[in-house]
């Protein structure tokens, strides 16, 4: 079974809209940003998204893991309508633990994000030219 899930977008939200990045941080050291294993800098982009379950609109926050040399949304500037290129879900696998005090407790089974860039949606793609 696959462990990781590429998105469509238009099919799975009604919208994604930007909200913040910022570097993510080492776990335990708040000063030290994180990178990947190649060295390259580790991004959490915050964004809302929009979609309708039940026959009703829902609004989730997702932070999205990103790595880049540069903040991934240094182009996109406030809150508005994004893509995240390359986008794609994984869960962790559920495991069960004995914490320290000897209780078992089941830990993971948990959703994470990652995307390859941040693009609003009024820009032109790379390799694009613009209509007009």
């Amino acid at each position: 079974m696959p462990a990781i899930f590429f998105v469509d977008q238009v099919k799975s939200f009604n919208m994604l809209m930007f909200l913040s990045s910022s570097p993510k941080t080492v776990f335990g050291n708040n000063d030290k940003q994180d990178t990947t294993k190649d060295g390259i800098p580790k991004w959490e982009v915050q964004v809302v998204a929009t979609f309708t379950q039940f026959g009703r609109v829902e609004n989730e926050i997702l932070k999205v893991g990103i790595a880049s040399e540069q903040d991934p949304a240094k182009s996109v500037s406030g809150p508005q309508p994004i893509e995240l290129v390359g986008f794609r879900v994984g869960v962790s696998p559920a495991e069960k633990r004995t914490d320290r005090n000897g209780n078992e407790k089941i830990v993971g089974g948990t959703a994470w994000y990652q995307a390859d860039e941040v693009r609003a949606l009024n820009a032109v793609p790379a390799g694009r030219k613009s209509e007009g």
